[in-house]
């Protein structure tokens, strides 16, 4: 049976480190587990505050605010229909993605990043917003506050976390191939060397 998949085999013959056999449920579950949370939160902001009105928690710097976004993640500002394309390529790269992750770090991170813009895509897909808007146009529902920072939510926070998270996933990642490059360098340098080996045979073989 051959391979259908369009990715490259991974292992030694690539150079690409295999992937991790559980990258793709533990993608899955993560994504469907933050994208529960970040509706079911918003839900409850919407029960429990008034919107505009400030509820302290961590002193006056910190807690909750209801506030309707018609823009981006932290409140950038952008059309609706935008954000609606950036979820679908950040849709596309994750499927195509998740299933090569060669670390549950990873995994992760990918998961959040798309846990992160599907809630977000939710909220403007299914809630009111923009009555001139043809379609997309739902205000999303933040409210946590944190001083003069926008105001954001979970899918906000699921965004920025899997992003610094994919950083430190590569890096380790990248700091292994090293490391295991130049340790592959130094035992075929020994084996070169070691008596009997091809380093002699070749000066055997010149002396004759």
């Amino acid at each position: 049976m051959t391979d259908a998949s369009p990715w490259p085999a991974s292992g030694p013959a690539t150079g690409q480190r295999p992937a991790h056999p559980l990258a793709i449920k533990v993608g899955v579950l993560v994504t469907a587990a933050f994208v529960v949370l970040d509706q079911a939160t918003k839900e409850l902001a919407e029960t429990l505050l008034a919107p505009g009105e400030f509820v302290p928690w961590l002193g006056s710097g910190v807690g909750w605010q209801l506030i309707y976004n018609p823009g981006g993640a932290f409140g950038l500002p952008a059309p609706a229909w935008l954000f609606l394309v950036v979820t679908v390529v950040v849709l596309v790269l994750v499927a195509r993605a998740l299933p090569q992750a060669t670390s549950l770090t990873s995994a992760v991170a990918f998961a959040m990043l798309l846990a992160g813009a599907l809630g977000n895509a939710l909220d403007r897909v299914l809630r009111p917003g923009d009555p001139d808007a043809v379609f997309g146009g739902g205000y999303v529902v933040d409210f946590v506050a944190w001083g003069g920072f926008p105001r954001f939510n979970v899918a906000d926070s699921a965004i920025t976390v899997g992003f610094v998270l994919l950083v430190i996933a590569l890096w380790v990642e990248e700091r292994r191939d090293g490391e295991g490059a130049v340790a592959a360098s130094g035992e075929t340098s020994t084996s070169d060397d070691a008596p009997g080996g091809e380093h002699d045979r070749r000066g055997r073989h010149g002396s004759g």
